[in-house]
C-alpha cells in the first residue's frame, strides 16, 4: 500500500482526524419532525414545535446535540425570512407526543426508545435562544426548499430527565417547517 493509504488507515485506528466520528456510528441519532408546523411571529413561550426528551435513569448516558435543523416544506405567500431557535429544559416532565416514524442511527440499528421526540408539546419557558444563520423562504410562495442548521458540536448537552426544545420563528406564519436535530448518546 502507499505511504498515504497507510496513513489513512492509522488515523481510522487512531480515531483521530477527519472520520474519528466513524467509531462512534452506534452512539449517533437523529430525528425529524413528521408532520410540519407552522412557525411563529413572535418569541417562542411555552409551545415547542419539537422536543428531545432524554429519558434515561438518573447517572445514565446524556446526549450530546450534534447538529440542530429545520426545513421550509411549505412557502405560502412569498419571500420571507426565518430563524430557528432553542431552549433547554431542566428535570422536564416526559412529553407524551412521541413520534416513531422518522428516527434514524449512525449504523442502522434502531434508535434506543428512551429517547422521547414531540411535537406541539407544552414545556417551560427556560430562555430560548436563536442559533444557526437565517433562512430564506422560495420568493413566488409555493416551493419548499430554505434551511437552518446550527452545527451544535457537543456545545448543548441534555442529560438524562432533561430535554430540549427547538422552534422556528417565521416571517410568514402560514409556512411550515419540519424540525429535527442529531445527537451523541454518551456517558459523562
Amino acid at each position: 500500500m502507499s505511504t498515504k493509504t497507510d496513513e489513512l488507515l492509522q488515523t481510522l485506528v487512531n480515531g483521530s482526524g477527519p472520520l474519528a466520528y466513524t467509531s462512534l456510528a452506534k452512539y449517533h441519532e437523529s430525528a425529524i419532525q413528521t408532520t410540519a408546523t407552522a412557525g411563529l411571529d413572535v418569541r417562542p413561550t411555552t409551545v415547542a414545535g419539537c422536543t428531545i426528551w432524554n429519558g434515561a435513569n438518573v447517572g445514565g448516558k446524556s446526549l450530546i446535540m450534534d447538529r440542530l435543523f429545520t426545513f421550509n416544506l411549505v412557502s405560502t405567500i412569498g419571500q420571507s425570512f426565518f430563524s430557528l431557535w432553542y431552549c433547554m429544559h431542566l428535570r422536564m416532565t416526559k412529553p407524551t407526543a412521541d413520534i416513531l416514524l422518522l428516527r434514524g442511527t449512525g449504523d442502522g440499528r434502531e434508535p434506543d426508545m428512551s429517547v422521547v421526540v414531540a411535537v406541539g408539546a407544552t414545556v417551560a419557558d427556560n430562555g430560548w435562544f436563536p442559533c444557526g444563520v437565517a433562512g430564506e423562504t422560495e420568493e413566488v410562495g409555493v416551493l419548499p426548499g430554505g434551511m437552518v442548521e446550527f452545527n451544535a458540536n457537543g456545545r448543548l448537552v441534555v442529560p438524562p430527565q432533561h430535554g430540549i426544545s427547538l422552534q422556528v420563528v417565521s416571517g410568514i406564519v402560514t409556512d411550515t417547517y419540519t424540525t429535527g436535530a442529531s445527537w451523541w448518546r454518551m456517558q459523562l
